[in-house]
């Protein structure tokens, strides 16, 4: 079975940047690991979108164009003390001033999802449920809106998607494995409301060992539909985001200094 039953995602961006130190060491050395010791949160994580890993992806809803990081929580069974658990935490560090960047961060809940299928290359032996736990270099993060699986052209995606796309990514060198999600429910309550977050919003993640964006320009040059710059609303898949994101290493959190 799946170490993640839930996934909850979120985007946020900073609207001071002068912060992005500031940010980066509370979540990374307050913030995160106070989460991941909660029994229910199978693994936590965090990326950020570079300037450069922002000119590599792909914009398909202007109200992502913002997006610097994105956070990510996977939840083990059973669910509902592992949401209410970490839910309390969050409102304990209110409580605590250790919520600092309040003022200064927008966040955008994409919110809560179910795992649908876990996937891992061959070459890296683990299986799939541990690739968050397998050091990585960064992911390759792609949001859309699909057509529903009932209908034709849904199903026709989705067993594309399965059967001929993510196995032939999973050739590609630096690509470790996938993980795809469908909505669950929104994240009201946790930061700015997603735009028009509904039950046809899907993620599919790419985790990666290569050189972040060499690979994701493989990915492009080999697979262009993963990125999906010629989609549309009203599409089987229309892309709404779809970027490279680096791992964040502690105490290296000047991207945005350097243009990196």
């Amino acid at each position: 079975m799946s170490g993640t039953e839930r996934l909850f995602l979120t985007f946020t961006h900073l609207g001071d940047a002068t912060r992005h130190a500031e940010y980066n060491a509370w979540h990374q050395l307050d913030h995160l690991p106070e989460n991941k010791l909660l029994p229910g949160v199978a693994w936590g994580d965090r990326w950020v979108r570079t300037p450069r890993c922002a000119a590599a992806g792909h914009v398909g809803d202007i109200a992502y164009e913002p997006v610097q990081y994105a956070v990510a929580y996977g939840f083990r069974s059973p669910l509902e003390p592992a949401l209410r658990d970490w839910t309390e935490l969050n409102q304990r560090a209110l409580w605590w001033g250790r919520r600092p960047e309040l003022a200064w961060t927008e966040r955008r809940p994409a919110g809560f999802f179910h795992p649908v299928k876990e996937y891992a290359a061959a070459r890296v032996l683990v299986a799939a449920p541990a690739l968050p736990h397998r050091p990585h270099r960064g992911i390759h993060l792609t949001l859309s809106r699909t057509a529903s699986p009932s209908v034709p052209a849904g199903a026709s995606h989705f067993e594309a998607l399965d059967r001929e796309l993510i196995p032939a990514v999973l050739t590609l060198p630096g690509v470790a494995g996938a993980a795809t999600y469908r909505f669950a429910e929104g994240a009201g309550g946790l930061g700015s409301p997603a735009p028009g977050a509904d039950s046809d919003l899907t993620v599919r993640i790419l985790y990666l060992d290569g050189d972040v964006l060499e690979t994701s320009s493989l990915i492009e040059n080999e697979r262009p539909e993963w990125i999906g710059r010629s989609s549309a609303p009203g599409d089987a898949e229309h892309v709404l985001l779809s970027t490279p994101l680096l791992s964040i290493r502690p105490w290296e959190w000047d991207w945005f200094d350097r243009g990196a």
